[in-house]
């Protein structure tokens, strides 16, 4: 996932279901904002960088190291927010570190990979003082990385995995650099002022790709809950249909065959089975199959058979 500082912490650990992400942009165009935001969703994590409030860019990584970048990320950001699981958090920097910062997720490769211990370090370093290089160099093993961020050739600071933010010493670089089997990555990137040329925010019309994001989770909200529905109807009516057949076997004990027919004539005065469901339903019921049943058994029979429905139908319908 991303390295970055922290740098001046605005918001952190904001529940992405409380923003509005377009307002949040907004704000930060017209305010002349100049750092970073960071998603962190389930396995995936997204950063959008800004300089003097243009947006410059925008990406998306998951754990798998599947990467998307510009409105492909910014879609899938807007989708993943509206799911409401994951937090945002926005960081200020200086325009000479997101400019530093940009070029470690966007810049160009110039050098990838590259064992240290067979690299002429001085050498190297003196032709990206001379080149005036603005990027950064990534020293890293499989364990730790390791930034050094440079403006026109010189190093701005350091910055290493479990740092909060940039460093003045190279302490902790050189003990990485020093590490069996550690590479180093050197990238480049513009200025900060050519990098301003470039805005998301007028290239993205990110309210269409809020609300297109909203319809979409609106949608799936919506097929979910019919699924959900018709998943308890069904066994709703498996239910009853069950109690159906257990009320007649109890009425069969107490008035014989005729007891099947009374449950099946009342059930087709009242709307069928799902009458069960409702206390107006079972009273009515009952009150039906009691005048049924005067003439098949003794008064005393019927009033055990009716308390005996009765308590079937409680336990499985709590009616």
């Amino acid at each position: 996932m991303f390295l970055l500082p922290k740098g001046n912490p605005l918001y952190e650990n904001i529940p992405v279901s409380k923003v509005n992400l377009p307002e949040m942009l907004d704000k930060l165009n017209f305010g002349g904002f100049t750092g970073y935001l960071r998603f962190t969703f389930a396995g995936t994590q997204g950063v959008l960088f800004f300089e003097s409030g243009k947006l410059i860019s925008a990406m998306l990584e998951k754990n798998d190291g599947s990467k998307l970048t510009a409105i492909e990320a910014m879609a899938d950001v807007c989708a993943m927010m509206l799911a409401g699981i994951g937090t945002v958090d926005v960081f200020r920097l200086s325009k000479d570190l997101t400019m530093c910062l940009h070029a470690s997720l966007h810049g160009e490769m110039l050098y990838k990979g590259q064992e240290i211990k067979l690299v002429d370090m001085k050498a190297l370093l003196d032709k990206m003082k001379n080149d005036k290089l603005n990027g950064c160099l990534r020293i890293y093993t499989d364990e730790h990385t390791a930034l050094i961020l440079y403006k026109d050739g010189a190093p701005l600071g350091f910055f290493h995995d479990g740092s909060q933010d940039i460093e003045t010493t190279a302490g902790e670089s050189q003990k990485i650099a020093g590490l069996p089997g550690a590479k180093l990555d050197i990238l480049s990137t513009k200025t900060a002022e050519e990098l301003m040329n470039y805005n998301l925010l007028e290239v993205v019309n990110i309210s269409k790709l809020w609300e297109s994001a909203q319809g979409k989770h609106q949608a799936e909200q919506d097929r979910s809950r019919r699924e959900n529905e018709e998943r308890d109807h069904k066994l709703v009516v498996a239910k009853l249909v069950e109690l159906e057949d257990d009320l007649k076997e109890i009425a069969t004990a107490y008035v014989g065959k005729m007891g099947r027919t009374l449950i099946e004539k009342e059930f087709a005065l009242l709307g069928g089975r799902q009458c069960l469901m409702s206390k107006d339903g079972v009273t009515k019921l009952l009150s039906g199959l009691e005048k049924g049943a005067k003439l098949l058994t003794s008064s005393s029979k019927i009033q055990e058979m009716l308390k005996s429905l009765d308590s079937e139908i409680s336990s499985r319908t709590g009616n």
